[in-house]
Protein backbone atom coordinates (compact mmCIF):
# COMPACT_ATOMS: atom_id res chain seq x y z
CA UNK A 1 0.00 0.00 0.00
CA UNK A 2 1.66 3.30 -1.10
CA UNK A 3 2.60 5.40 2.13
CA UNK A 4 2.41 2.26 4.39
CA UNK A 5 6.02 2.16 6.48
CA UNK A 6 8.32 -0.39 5.43
CA UNK A 7 9.20 -2.83 8.13
CA UNK A 8 12.75 -4.06 8.22
CA UNK A 9 13.49 -7.60 8.64
CA UNK A 10 16.73 -6.76 10.47
CA UNK A 11 17.78 -4.17 12.84
CA UNK A 12 20.40 -1.72 11.79
CA UNK A 13 21.63 -2.39 15.64
CA UNK A 14 21.47 -6.06 15.41
CA UNK A 15 23.58 -8.86 17.13
CA UNK A 16 23.90 -6.64 20.15
CA UNK A 17 21.65 -7.98 23.12
CA UNK A 18 17.99 -6.95 23.21
CA UNK A 19 15.56 -5.82 26.23
CA UNK A 20 18.06 -7.47 28.84
CA UNK A 21 18.84 -5.23 31.22
CA UNK A 22 16.79 -4.20 34.69
CA UNK A 23 16.44 -0.25 35.35
CA UNK A 24 19.43 -0.73 38.06
CA UNK A 25 21.91 -2.40 35.59
CA UNK A 26 20.73 0.92 32.97
CA UNK A 27 21.59 3.27 36.36
CA UNK A 28 24.63 1.24 36.77
CA UNK A 29 26.00 2.27 33.15
CA UNK A 30 25.14 5.43 34.17
CA UNK A 31 27.05 5.68 37.38
CA UNK A 32 30.13 3.66 36.50
CA UNK A 33 31.03 5.97 33.78
CA UNK A 34 31.15 8.92 36.49
CA UNK A 35 32.77 6.85 39.03
CA UNK A 36 30.88 9.35 42.06
CA UNK A 37 33.17 7.77 44.96
CA UNK A 38 36.34 7.84 42.74
CA UNK A 39 35.01 11.83 41.93
CA UNK A 40 34.09 12.43 45.50
CA UNK A 41 37.76 12.42 46.83
CA UNK A 42 39.51 13.27 44.05
CA UNK A 43 37.98 15.92 42.12
CA UNK A 44 37.20 18.85 45.24
CA UNK A 45 41.11 17.96 45.48
CA UNK A 46 41.80 19.18 42.08
CA UNK A 47 38.80 21.45 41.72
CA UNK A 48 39.33 23.14 45.44
CA UNK A 49 43.23 24.59 44.51
CA UNK A 50 41.52 26.25 41.56
CA UNK A 51 38.08 27.99 42.95
CA UNK A 52 39.05 28.02 46.93
CA UNK A 53 36.01 29.00 48.83
CA UNK A 54 33.63 29.13 45.48
CA UNK A 55 34.36 25.43 45.46
CA UNK A 56 30.99 24.40 46.45
CA UNK A 57 29.23 27.33 44.51
CA UNK A 58 31.11 25.70 41.26
CA UNK A 59 29.70 22.09 42.19
CA UNK A 60 26.33 23.26 42.32
CA UNK A 61 26.36 25.48 38.96
CA UNK A 62 28.01 22.23 37.23
CA UNK A 63 24.89 20.27 38.67
CA UNK A 64 22.63 22.90 36.56
CA UNK A 65 23.92 22.52 34.12
CA UNK A 66 24.35 19.06 33.55
CA UNK A 67 20.77 18.63 35.08
CA UNK A 68 19.42 20.54 31.98
CA UNK A 69 21.55 18.54 29.25
CA UNK A 70 19.74 15.54 30.92
CA UNK A 71 16.41 17.42 30.45
CA UNK A 72 17.27 17.94 26.40
CA UNK A 73 18.70 14.31 26.65
CA UNK A 74 15.28 13.33 27.48
CA UNK A 75 13.56 14.59 24.69
CA UNK A 76 15.28 12.01 22.92
CA UNK A 77 15.71 9.03 25.14
CA UNK A 78 11.78 8.93 25.39
CA UNK A 79 11.39 8.84 21.58
CA UNK A 80 13.97 6.45 20.39
CA UNK A 81 16.14 3.34 21.45
CA UNK A 82 19.65 4.25 19.96
CA UNK A 83 23.63 2.23 20.84
CA UNK A 84 24.86 5.42 20.50
CA UNK A 85 23.48 7.77 23.02
CA UNK A 86 24.25 11.48 22.01
CA UNK A 87 25.66 10.26 18.74
CA UNK A 88 22.55 9.41 17.42
CA UNK A 89 20.42 11.80 18.74
CA UNK A 90 22.26 14.53 17.72
CA UNK A 91 22.01 13.21 14.07
CA UNK A 92 18.53 13.15 14.19
CA UNK A 93 18.59 17.06 15.19
CA UNK A 94 21.20 18.61 13.26
CA UNK A 95 22.00 16.22 10.59
CA UNK A 96 24.69 14.07 9.72
CA UNK A 97 27.74 16.24 9.44
CA UNK A 98 27.47 18.19 12.71
CA UNK A 99 25.96 14.79 14.25
CA UNK A 100 29.06 13.64 13.14
CA UNK A 101 30.90 16.44 15.00
CA UNK A 102 28.84 15.31 18.26
CA UNK A 103 29.80 11.90 18.22
CA UNK A 104 33.48 12.27 17.32
CA UNK A 105 34.02 14.67 20.40
CA UNK A 106 32.39 12.32 22.17
CA UNK A 107 34.84 9.37 21.30
CA UNK A 108 37.21 11.89 23.21
CA UNK A 109 35.29 12.10 26.01
CA UNK A 110 34.70 8.43 26.77
CA UNK A 111 38.12 7.76 25.67
CA UNK A 112 39.68 10.59 27.85
CA UNK A 113 37.91 9.66 30.36
CA UNK A 114 38.69 6.10 30.41
CA UNK A 115 42.29 6.79 30.31
CA UNK A 116 41.88 9.51 33.08
CA UNK A 117 39.89 6.41 34.67
CA UNK A 118 43.16 3.60 34.52
CA UNK A 119 45.58 6.63 35.88
CA UNK A 120 43.12 6.74 38.59
CA UNK A 121 42.90 2.99 39.49
CA UNK A 122 46.58 2.54 39.00
CA UNK A 123 47.09 5.57 41.96
CA UNK A 124 45.11 3.75 44.65
CA UNK A 125 45.98 0.22 43.67
CA UNK A 126 50.09 2.00 43.52
CA UNK A 127 49.15 2.98 47.16
CA UNK A 128 47.87 -0.22 48.48
CA UNK A 129 51.21 -1.87 47.07
CA UNK A 130 53.34 0.52 48.46
CA UNK A 131 51.75 -0.31 52.21
CA UNK A 132 53.41 -3.53 51.71
CA UNK A 133 56.78 -2.16 50.76
CA UNK A 134 56.31 -2.63 46.98
CA UNK A 135 57.68 0.86 44.99
CA UNK A 136 55.47 3.18 44.08
CA UNK A 137 55.85 5.65 40.70
CA UNK A 138 55.45 6.36 37.46
CA UNK A 139 56.61 2.92 36.42
CA UNK A 140 54.90 0.83 38.52
CA UNK A 141 51.67 3.11 37.56
CA UNK A 142 52.52 2.59 34.08
CA UNK A 143 52.16 -1.22 34.57
CA UNK A 144 49.42 -1.04 36.44
CA UNK A 145 47.26 0.61 33.77
CA UNK A 146 47.91 -2.42 31.53
CA UNK A 147 46.68 -4.53 34.20
CA UNK A 148 43.32 -2.42 34.72
CA UNK A 149 42.89 -2.31 30.71
CA UNK A 150 43.42 -6.02 29.95
CA UNK A 151 41.43 -7.23 33.37
CA UNK A 152 38.19 -4.80 32.03
CA UNK A 153 38.40 -5.55 28.62
CA UNK A 154 37.81 -9.43 29.26
CA UNK A 155 35.12 -7.97 31.52
CA UNK A 156 33.34 -6.30 28.74
CA UNK A 157 33.33 -8.53 25.84
CA UNK A 158 32.05 -11.40 28.34
CA UNK A 159 28.76 -8.99 28.85
CA UNK A 160 27.08 -5.95 29.66
CA UNK A 161 24.51 -7.60 31.93
CA UNK A 162 27.24 -8.79 33.95
CA UNK A 163 29.69 -6.08 33.99
CA UNK A 164 26.40 -3.56 35.04
CA UNK A 165 25.80 -5.72 38.20
CA UNK A 166 29.73 -5.56 38.71
CA UNK A 167 29.78 -2.22 38.80
CA UNK A 168 26.53 -0.87 40.45
CA UNK A 169 27.97 -2.90 43.53
CA UNK A 170 31.50 -1.94 43.05
CA UNK A 171 29.89 1.66 43.33
CA UNK A 172 27.41 0.80 46.07
CA UNK A 173 30.83 -0.17 48.60
CA UNK A 174 32.61 2.38 47.40
CA UNK A 175 30.66 5.01 48.26
CA UNK A 176 29.51 4.17 51.71
CA UNK A 177 33.57 3.59 52.43
CA UNK A 178 34.58 7.54 50.50
CA UNK A 179 32.30 8.99 53.20
CA UNK A 180 33.27 7.03 56.39
CA UNK A 181 36.48 8.16 55.28
CA UNK A 182 35.48 11.68 54.33
CA UNK A 183 33.90 12.09 57.63
CA UNK A 184 36.05 10.80 59.69
CA UNK A 185 39.32 13.20 58.41
CA UNK A 186 36.82 16.15 58.57
CA UNK A 187 35.92 15.48 62.08
CA UNK A 188 39.52 14.76 63.12
CA UNK A 189 40.23 17.93 60.95
CA UNK A 190 38.10 20.41 63.12
CA UNK A 191 39.09 18.59 66.75
CA UNK A 192 42.73 19.74 65.29
CA UNK A 193 41.50 23.46 65.38
CA UNK A 194 41.44 23.75 61.42
CA UNK A 195 38.69 25.77 60.52
CA UNK A 196 35.81 24.33 58.07
CA UNK A 197 36.65 26.67 55.30
CA UNK A 198 38.22 26.71 51.94
CA UNK A 199 41.21 28.56 50.80
CA UNK A 200 41.25 31.51 48.76
CA UNK A 201 42.46 29.40 45.66
CA UNK A 202 44.27 30.47 43.19
CA UNK A 203 44.03 34.47 43.90
CA UNK A 204 42.23 34.83 39.71
CA UNK A 205 38.43 34.75 39.23
CA UNK A 206 39.27 33.24 35.61
CA UNK A 207 40.68 30.34 37.37
CA UNK A 208 37.25 29.69 38.86
CA UNK A 209 36.35 28.94 34.70
CA UNK A 210 38.98 26.40 34.68
CA UNK A 211 37.68 25.04 37.85
CA UNK A 212 33.49 24.50 36.60
CA UNK A 213 35.21 22.59 33.66
CA UNK A 214 36.89 20.30 36.31
CA UNK A 215 33.63 20.46 37.76
CA UNK A 216 31.71 19.73 35.09
CA UNK A 217 34.33 16.47 34.37
CA UNK A 218 32.64 14.82 37.66
CA UNK A 219 29.73 14.55 36.06
CA UNK A 220 29.66 13.62 32.22
CA UNK A 221 29.38 10.46 31.61
CA UNK A 222 25.32 9.84 33.10
CA UNK A 223 24.49 10.00 29.68
CA UNK A 224 26.18 6.74 29.26
CA UNK A 225 23.00 5.03 29.65
CA UNK A 226 21.35 6.25 25.88
CA UNK A 227 24.65 3.82 24.85
CA UNK A 228 23.09 0.59 26.53
CA UNK A 229 19.40 1.57 25.52
CA UNK A 230 19.19 -1.69 22.99
CA UNK A 231 20.10 -3.63 25.51
CA UNK A 232 17.12 -2.78 28.42
CA UNK A 233 14.01 -3.74 28.88
CA UNK A 234 11.40 -0.80 28.43
CA UNK A 235 13.88 1.68 27.02
CA UNK A 236 12.14 4.49 26.42
CA UNK A 237 10.94 4.51 30.69
CA UNK A 238 14.83 3.15 32.13
CA UNK A 239 17.18 5.41 30.23
CA UNK A 240 15.29 9.19 30.86
CA UNK A 241 14.70 7.78 33.88
CA UNK A 242 18.32 7.20 34.79
CA UNK A 243 19.74 10.27 33.20
CA UNK A 244 16.88 12.64 35.09
CA UNK A 245 18.32 11.31 38.17
CA UNK A 246 21.88 10.89 38.10
CA UNK A 247 22.98 14.32 38.28
CA UNK A 248 20.91 15.17 41.18
CA UNK A 249 22.24 12.49 43.45
CA UNK A 250 25.32 13.00 42.27
CA UNK A 251 25.24 16.52 42.96
CA UNK A 252 24.57 15.93 47.09
CA UNK A 253 27.38 13.58 46.67
CA UNK A 254 29.87 16.23 45.32
CA UNK A 255 28.42 19.15 47.61
CA UNK A 256 29.14 17.18 50.77
CA UNK A 257 32.56 15.56 49.41
CA UNK A 258 33.94 19.01 48.76
CA UNK A 259 32.61 20.33 52.13
CA UNK A 260 34.67 17.40 53.84
CA UNK A 261 37.34 18.48 52.32
CA UNK A 262 37.93 22.15 52.77
CA UNK A 263 39.50 22.03 56.67
CA UNK A 264 42.38 19.62 54.82
CA UNK A 265 42.73 22.10 52.01
CA UNK A 266 42.93 24.78 54.59
CA UNK A 267 45.38 23.43 56.62
CA UNK A 268 47.53 21.64 53.66
CA UNK A 269 47.65 24.83 51.43
CA UNK A 270 46.39 25.58 47.73
CA UNK A 271 47.51 22.96 45.49
CA UNK A 272 49.27 20.23 47.96
CA UNK A 273 45.91 17.92 48.04
CA UNK A 274 46.83 14.82 46.79
CA UNK A 275 44.46 12.37 44.70
CA UNK A 276 44.73 9.67 46.73
CA UNK A 277 43.33 10.62 50.29
CA UNK A 278 43.95 9.14 53.28
CA UNK A 279 43.14 9.23 57.29
CA UNK A 280 45.18 11.56 59.33
CA UNK A 281 47.31 9.94 61.71
CA UNK A 282 45.90 11.74 64.52
CA UNK A 283 42.61 9.62 63.21
CA UNK A 284 42.92 6.73 65.85
CA UNK A 285 44.37 3.27 65.42
CA UNK A 286 41.68 2.16 63.22
CA UNK A 287 42.63 4.50 60.93
CA UNK A 288 44.81 2.44 58.49
CA UNK A 289 42.08 -0.42 58.42
CA UNK A 290 39.48 2.15 57.37
CA UNK A 291 42.36 3.46 54.68
CA UNK A 292 42.96 0.37 52.81
CA UNK A 293 38.97 -0.44 52.76
CA UNK A 294 38.57 3.07 51.62
CA UNK A 295 41.49 2.65 48.83
CA UNK A 296 40.24 -0.88 47.94
CA UNK A 297 36.71 0.88 47.14
CA UNK A 298 38.19 3.49 45.25
CA UNK A 299 40.68 1.57 43.55
CA UNK A 300 37.62 -0.82 42.43
CA UNK A 301 35.30 2.54 41.35
CA UNK A 302 38.33 4.10 39.34
CA UNK A 303 37.93 0.49 37.68
CA UNK A 304 34.32 0.45 37.14
CA UNK A 305 34.60 4.11 35.03
CA UNK A 306 36.83 2.16 33.15
CA UNK A 307 34.47 -0.21 31.81
CA UNK A 308 31.30 2.49 32.43
CA UNK A 309 33.68 4.66 29.64
CA UNK A 310 34.76 2.31 27.10
CA UNK A 311 31.18 0.34 27.07
CA UNK A 312 30.16 3.76 26.04
CA UNK A 313 33.06 4.05 23.59
CA UNK A 314 32.68 1.03 22.22
CA UNK A 315 29.12 1.12 21.40
CA UNK A 316 29.55 4.58 19.29
CA UNK A 317 32.36 3.04 17.58
CA UNK A 318 29.99 0.03 16.82
CA UNK A 319 27.23 2.43 15.61
CA UNK A 320 30.09 4.04 13.18
CA UNK A 321 30.85 0.67 11.93
CA UNK A 322 27.59 -0.19 11.13
CA UNK A 323 26.85 3.22 9.62
CA UNK A 324 30.01 2.62 6.77
CA UNK A 325 32.02 6.11 9.11
CA UNK A 326 34.26 3.83 10.65
CA UNK A 327 35.94 0.44 8.93
CA UNK A 328 32.70 -2.49 9.01
CA UNK A 329 34.57 -4.86 11.31
CA UNK A 330 34.27 -2.33 13.81
CA UNK A 331 30.27 -2.91 13.54
CA UNK A 332 30.62 -6.37 13.95
CA UNK A 333 29.02 -8.52 17.28
CA UNK A 334 30.32 -11.41 19.36
CA UNK A 335 28.31 -14.29 18.22
CA UNK A 336 28.34 -15.88 21.54
CA UNK A 337 28.57 -13.12 24.18
CA UNK A 338 26.39 -10.01 22.19
CA UNK A 339 29.09 -7.79 22.46
CA UNK A 340 30.98 -5.25 19.99
CA UNK A 341 34.36 -7.15 21.08
CA UNK A 342 35.71 -5.60 17.92
CA UNK A 343 35.44 -2.26 18.41
CA UNK A 344 36.55 -2.82 22.23
CA UNK A 345 39.90 -4.65 20.78
CA UNK A 346 40.22 -1.78 18.85
CA UNK A 347 39.88 0.86 21.62
CA UNK A 348 41.20 -0.78 24.90
CA UNK A 349 44.58 -0.79 23.70
CA UNK A 350 44.33 3.01 22.53
CA UNK A 351 43.16 3.82 26.49
CA UNK A 352 46.04 2.32 27.68
CA UNK A 353 48.77 3.04 26.05
CA UNK A 354 48.43 7.04 25.78
CA UNK A 355 47.97 7.55 29.33
CA UNK A 356 51.26 5.40 29.96
CA UNK A 357 53.45 7.14 27.51
CA UNK A 358 52.15 10.40 29.56
CA UNK A 359 53.29 9.13 32.74
CA UNK A 360 56.47 8.42 30.83
CA UNK A 361 56.77 11.89 29.87
CA UNK A 362 55.78 13.62 32.99
CA UNK A 363 56.26 11.13 35.96
CA UNK A 364 53.64 12.67 37.71
CA UNK A 365 49.92 10.62 37.91
CA UNK A 366 47.92 13.88 39.06
CA UNK A 367 49.11 15.99 36.01
CA UNK A 368 48.38 13.15 33.60
CA UNK A 369 45.08 12.72 35.38
CA UNK A 370 44.15 16.63 35.27
CA UNK A 371 45.32 16.50 31.62
CA UNK A 372 42.74 13.45 30.29
CA UNK A 373 39.96 15.24 32.39
CA UNK A 374 40.32 18.69 31.03
CA UNK A 375 40.28 17.15 27.32
CA UNK A 376 37.57 14.78 28.35
CA UNK A 377 35.63 17.51 29.86
CA UNK A 378 36.21 19.55 25.99
CA UNK A 379 35.24 16.54 24.12
CA UNK A 380 31.69 16.26 26.49
CA UNK A 381 31.11 19.50 26.13
CA UNK A 382 30.68 20.41 22.63
CA UNK A 383 28.58 16.68 22.62
CA UNK A 384 26.11 18.44 25.37
CA UNK A 385 26.18 21.39 23.07
CA UNK A 386 25.09 20.10 19.86
CA UNK A 387 22.81 17.96 21.69
CA UNK A 388 21.19 21.02 23.53
CA UNK A 389 20.94 22.61 20.20
CA UNK A 390 19.70 19.91 17.81
CA UNK A 391 16.72 18.69 20.66
CA UNK A 392 14.45 21.56 19.59
CA UNK A 393 15.18 20.99 16.11
CA UNK A 394 14.34 17.53 16.20
CA UNK A 395 11.36 18.29 18.27
CA UNK A 396 10.39 21.04 15.75
CA UNK A 397 10.72 18.40 12.86
CA UNK A 398 8.74 15.86 14.68
CA UNK A 399 5.95 18.16 15.27
CA UNK A 400 6.34 18.19 19.18
CA UNK A 401 8.13 21.19 19.78
CA UNK A 402 7.25 23.44 23.33
CA UNK A 403 8.46 26.96 24.48
CA UNK A 404 9.91 24.71 27.35
CA UNK A 405 13.04 22.68 25.79
CA UNK A 406 13.29 25.64 23.23
CA UNK A 407 14.25 27.84 26.04
CA UNK A 408 16.58 25.49 28.35
CA UNK A 409 18.49 24.32 25.24
CA UNK A 410 18.89 27.51 23.99
CA UNK A 411 20.50 28.63 27.54
CA UNK A 412 22.20 25.75 27.96
CA UNK A 413 23.86 25.35 25.12
CA UNK A 414 24.74 29.02 25.11
CA UNK A 415 26.18 28.95 28.96
CA UNK A 416 28.76 25.61 27.65
CA UNK A 417 29.76 27.71 25.15
CA UNK A 418 30.65 30.70 27.41
CA UNK A 419 32.27 28.06 30.07
CA UNK A 420 34.81 26.63 27.78
CA UNK A 421 35.77 29.65 26.30
CA UNK A 422 36.19 31.10 30.07
CA UNK A 423 38.46 27.78 30.66
CA UNK A 424 40.56 28.30 27.74
CA UNK A 425 41.26 31.87 28.74
CA UNK A 426 41.95 31.16 32.31
CA UNK A 427 45.59 31.43 31.51
CA UNK A 428 46.36 27.73 32.98
CA UNK A 429 48.47 25.95 30.81
CA UNK A 430 46.88 22.53 30.95
CA UNK A 431 43.68 24.10 30.40
CA UNK A 432 45.22 26.17 27.04
CA UNK A 433 47.13 22.79 25.90
CA UNK A 434 44.30 20.84 26.07
CA UNK A 435 42.10 23.27 24.26
CA UNK A 436 44.80 22.84 21.61
CA UNK A 437 45.03 18.91 21.51
CA UNK A 438 41.51 18.67 21.53
CA UNK A 439 41.15 21.04 18.08
CA UNK A 440 43.42 18.96 16.53
CA UNK A 441 41.70 15.79 17.19
CA UNK A 442 38.56 17.22 16.42
CA UNK A 443 39.86 18.54 12.97
CA UNK A 444 41.01 15.24 12.33
CA UNK A 445 37.78 13.73 12.68
CA UNK A 446 36.86 15.97 10.09
CA UNK A 447 39.25 14.43 7.49
CA UNK A 448 38.84 10.75 8.32
CA UNK A 449 34.71 11.90 7.35
CA UNK A 450 35.73 13.91 4.50
CA UNK A 451 38.00 10.75 3.14
CA UNK A 452 34.84 8.31 3.88
CA UNK A 453 32.36 10.59 1.84
CA UNK A 454 34.30 11.00 -1.32
CA UNK A 455 34.79 7.00 -1.02
CA UNK A 456 31.82 6.33 -0.51
CA UNK A 457 29.11 9.59 -0.73
CA UNK A 458 25.67 7.43 0.60
CA UNK A 459 27.95 7.20 3.94
CA UNK A 460 26.54 10.41 4.82
CA UNK A 461 22.81 9.20 4.36
CA UNK A 462 23.69 6.48 6.61
CA UNK A 463 24.85 7.82 9.75
CA UNK A 464 22.89 8.05 12.68
CA UNK A 465 21.63 4.26 13.02
CA UNK A 466 18.94 3.74 15.96
CA UNK A 467 17.24 0.26 17.02
CA UNK A 468 14.16 0.43 14.30
CA UNK A 469 11.30 -1.99 14.79
CA UNK A 470 11.01 -4.69 12.38
CA UNK A 471 8.92 -7.74 11.36
CA UNK A 472 9.35 -10.17 14.41
CA UNK A 473 8.23 -7.30 17.32
CA UNK A 474 5.20 -7.43 15.44
CA UNK A 475 4.44 -10.71 16.56
CA UNK A 476 6.72 -10.89 19.44
CA UNK A 477 6.85 -9.65 23.33
CA UNK A 478 9.78 -6.79 22.60
CA UNK A 479 7.70 -3.94 21.65
CA UNK A 480 9.36 -0.74 23.30
CA UNK A 481 6.86 2.00 21.58
CA UNK A 482 4.19 0.56 23.96
CA UNK A 483 6.01 1.82 27.10
CA UNK A 484 6.65 5.67 25.48
CA UNK A 485 5.40 8.35 28.57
Amino acid sequence: MSGTPQIRSSSPVAGLERGRLTFFEVLAQSVSAVAPSAVMVTLPALVIPEAGRAAIPVFVAAAVLMAAVGYCIGQFATRMVAVSGLYSYTVKGLGPRLGFAGGWSLLIGYAAAAMASTVGAASYLASLLERIGLPAGAATSAVLVGVVGAVALLLMVRGVQLSARIMLGVEAFAIVAASVVLVIAFAVSVRDGDPPSAPTGTGSESAIGFALLLAITSFVGFESAGTVAREAHSPLISVPRAIRWTPVVLAALYVFAATMQLPESAREGVGSLRIVLTLPDTAGSGSAVLSVLMELGITASWFACVMGSTTALSRTLFAMGREGVAPAVVGRAHARFHTPHVALAVAMPVVVVVPVVFLAATGSNRDVLIGLLALSAHGYVLAYILLCVATPAFLRRIGELTRLPLVIGALTATCLVALIVWAAASGIYVAGAMTAVYAVLMLLGGALLAVRVRRAPDVADRIGVYDETVAADLLGRHRPWQVRR
